[in-house]
């Protein structure tokens, strides 16, 4: 069966996709995390190169029947059609738009990205929560960005501690921020091509389970592929973890977390907003709880004249301050409605500083491992992980998993073959399990996950490259299946 590729634009931003596809010449996209294992996903690209002999595409050209739409922010998607069968292979936004200059312009590039780098460049800002569930702290950093298509948030019952207390929304993305979750709980996140934002939670990972998504290397898929790279590696080795949690820290009594340093002045009819960082008593950026909005005449004083002087607006219904209280500062509004201008002098906010005194540290190691492949080491700080347990258990997990090189398929590329052992390439989603042998290398029906996919799109042919990470294959422990639950027999615990 012959299959289609069609883009397409909502360029009126209202849900109305314009097909493009008579004009694309060229598709380039890649989604999925950067590296194999890491926990949160990169920002995926799609570059599209289109047909701009009419500058159809050129932003500038007020003749253009596109004129005033041409703008970032436009939601693509791309989607393959084989049969009665669609697949969206890049779902995102306009990022960039490069015509070609000159007398002679031909071409023109547009480049689009997904909702990871939606994420990626907003800042986090959230409250603070002695304890939050991870797939609500999740969902609510998400929506606090955008809305996606889908939401996918795996409830494997975990919970954070001190939510948000080490999150500084100066320097920390939402992205970062999700990390840190991700590397709490040994969980991982990513956006699927047709847009859903996914976790999952460590289960997930250790679900042996798992129907294959395509198998290659048996039977009707033995037939040669394009690449297929196979190696042993020691770069994977972790024979050396350490695992820093932080049990639940003393909190100190209400006392003073900022001071403004100035006189500030608020002119007639302006409503003014600052930040206030939490600092301790040596100047050190914390976290803090039980903070309290600034109050009238204990944390600050409102007069007509800068020294303080002059008529007292403090209690007065011309001067207005509210504050947003979150978990590592306070954002302040204030707004002045009388006739002149007003000056607050002594603000200040206060609160309860939450202290780390006895961060811990879990150590393992496997020295067979460390004299025969150098020592290789990982060191986990996870702020919001309070139980010494888990932490031990994870660093024994990493060691157990990670102590001896395994052999991976890391790439494999069809080109033109749209179908393998009866399953079509396209089909195959990020974190889909692929089954690989491979005679010449030894790979034994071994199971792996792809963290990245690529697509190359053009008139001559098209080729998808899957890349891959091995599978955790070891049998554990799953209640609710069948020949999963003889635990000691035939599984084991799983992290």
């Amino acid at each position: 069966m012959t299959v289609t590729f069609t883009v397409e634009v909502d360029w009126l931003a209202n849900g109305t996709w314009s097909d493009e596809t008579a004009r694309v010449r060229r598709v380039r996209t890649r989604t999925g995390f950067a590296r194999a294992r890491e926990p949160v996903a990169a920002p995926g690209v799609c570059a599209l190169t289109l047909d701009n002999r009419d500058r159809r595409f050129s932003p500038g050209n007020a003749a253009s029947p596109l004129a005033g739409k041409l703008l970032p922010g436009r939601a693509v998607r791309v989607r393959a059609s084989e049969g009665g069968d669609t697949w969206t292979l890049f779902c995102g936004t306009i990022a960039r738009i490069a015509p070609e200059a000159g007398a002679w312009p031909g071409l023109v590039t547009i480049t689009c990205a997904d909702g990871i780098a939606r994420l990626a460049r907003a800042r986090v800002s959230v409250p603070h929560a002695a304890a939050m569930p991870v797939d609500e702290a999740v969902s609510d950093l998400v929506n606090a960005v955008y809305t996606p298509p889908a939401l996918h948030v795996a409830d494997n019952g975990d919970s954070l501690a001190h939510y948000g207390r080490s999150w500084e929304p100066e320097s920390i993305t939402v992205l970062d921020a999700l990390a840190d979750i991700c590397r709490a709980v040994y969980g991982r996140f990513w956006v699927a091509r047709a847009g859903a934002v996914t976790f999952w939670s460590r289960r997930q990972g250790q679900d042996p389970s798992v129907s294959a998504a395509l198998t290659i290397g048996t039977g009707a898929s033995a037939a040669p592929l394009d690449a297929l790279d196979v190696a042993l590696d020691a770069e994977g080795v972790i024979n050396h973890a350490q695992v820093t949690i932080y049990p639940v820290e003393t909190v100190g009594s209400l006392q003073v977390l900022w001071t403004a340093r100035t006189v500030l002045r608020i002119a007639p009819g302006q409503t003014r907003t600052l930040y206030a960082p939490f600092h301790d008593e040596n100047g050190v950026r914390i976290g803090a709880l039980d903070v309290l909005a600034p109050v009238a005449t204990t944390d600050y004083a409102v007069s007509d004249r800068a020294d303080g002087s002059g008529y007292n607006y403090t209690a007065s219904p011309r001067f207005a301050l509210s504050a947003e209280i979150e978990a590592t500062r306070a954002a302040i509004t204030l707004t002045n409605t009388a006739i002149g201008p007003l000056y607050v002098t002594r603000l200040q906010v206060r609160g309860k500083p939450i202290r780390v005194y006895d961060p811990i540290t879990l150590d393992v190691g496997d020295a067979d491992s460390q004299a025969s492949f150098e020592k290789r080491a990982l060191a986990l700080d996870l702020p919001m992980q309070p139980d010494p347990v888990f932490g031990q258990a994870y660093a024994e997990y990493l060691i157990g998993r990670f102590k001896t090189p395994t052999l991976v398929a890391t790439r494999l590329r069809v080109r033109d073959r749209a179908q393998i052992g009866g399953a079509s390439i396209f089909g195959v989603e990020l974190m889909d399990k692929v089954i690989v042998s491979d005679a010449a290398s030894g790979l034994d029906a071994t199971a792996h996950w792809v963290y990245a996919v690529e697509y190359e799109l053009a008139a001559d042919g098209f080729a998808v490259t899957l890349h891959l990470e091995r599978a955790d294959e070891r049998r554990y422990a799953l209640l609710d299946r069948a020949g999963y639950a003889e635990l000691g027999s035939t599984t084991r615990l799983g992290l």
